[in-house]
Formats: C-alpha cells, structure tokens, sequence
C-alpha cells in the first residue's frame, strides 16, 4: 500500500507540475493582454522597445506550450505503470485476490495522471495558439500602421 501511496503522491505531483506550465502561460496572456486591447482601441502604437521585449517574451512562452505537461503524462503513466509491475512482482504466487488490488489502483492512478496531463497540454496548446493568433494580428496591423 505504501508504493500506492507513493504512486499517488507522484502523480499529484506531475499534475501540479503541468499545471503550472498553463498557469505561465495564463500570466503571460495577462501581461500581453494591456498591448493586444490598445491594439484593438487603435490607440496611439505602442513603443517600439516594449513591443519587441513582448514579442520575444511572448514568442519563448509559446514555442512548445505542451512540452511539459506530455512530459508529465508520459512520466505519470509510466509511474503508475511501473509501480503496479514492482506489486505484481512482490505478490506472485500469493492466491488472495484482495493482493491484487494495489497493483491495479497504481495503474489507474498512472492512467488518470496521464490523462489528465495530455487534457492541461492540449489547454495549453488551444489557449497558446489563441494568443499566438492575436498577437500575429497585432504584428500585422503594426507593420501595416508603419509607414516604408
């Protein structure tokens, strides 16, 4: 039960990881937030400096925004994969059916920890390609607001 526990523990852990990866990406959605409204009021353009820091800024957030938590997802299922291979090992020969069932709550929580890392990752990639899509429009009505 202990390498259940530890299973459980682990994969919290993996989750909270990958939840924090979408939660910088929501902070940076906040930050970039005051220059994309500007740009939609068609206010005066914004300063050259603090639109190419946001742009960068902005173009490292979003380069893999679901690296991270698929990472995590692999890691979760083979976690919980893992640990249920250590039970089963540790209970074989043993004929009590109520042994076995460490062994598949560890897989389950694997199983639920992989899932819900891939449902943050794909969060992540919708909400960094939604951004993503604004501020590509912002850089478009910029360069065409600039006269050559």
């Amino acid at each position: 039960m202990i390498w259940t526990v530890a299973c459980l523990c682990g994969v919290a852990a993996l989750l909270f990881f990958s939840y924090r990866r979408l939660a910088t990406l929501r902070r940076c959605e906040r930050w970039a937030a005051p220059l994309l409204e500007r740009a939609r009021r068609a206010a005066p353009a914004t300063a050259s400096g603090e639109f190419e820091e946001a742009t960068s800024e902005l173009r490292w957030q979003l380069r893999a925004p679901s690296l991270v938590p698929r990472g995590c997802a692999k890691a979760a299922f083979w976690l919980g994969a893992a640990v249920a291979l250590m039970q089963t090992a540790r209970q074989l020969g043993e004929g009590d059916a109520r042994q076995w069932i460490a062994p598949v709550i560890s897989l389950a929580i694997g199983c639920v920890g992989a899932l819900g890392c891939s449902f943050i990752g794909r969060t992540a990639e919708a909400e960094a390609r939604r951004l993503r899509d604004a501020w590509n429009a912002l850089i478009r009505q910029s360069t065409r607001d600039v006269r050559t």
